[in-house]
């Protein structure tokens, strides 16, 4: 059964950043998606997702 993406930040504007499981081969990779109006982006850290979400917003 796969593991379902978890909410971890919103932001007033509608932004969300979740913690998303991935697998590659033999290994786990832990990956964050940074999301503002239907755009999205697989992030390597929440820093990452959160400055994609704050650029979206204010563009």
């Amino acid at each position: 059964m796969a593991v379902l993406p978890e909410l971890i930040h919103s932001t007033p504007q509608g932004g969300t950043v979740h913690t998303y499981q991935l697998t590659g081969g033999k290994r786990l990779f832990q990956r964050y998606l940074g999301c503002y109006l239907g755009s999205c982006k697989f992030c390597n850290n929440i820093e990452e997702a959160t400055e994609y979400i704050r650029n979206k917003q204010g563009s």
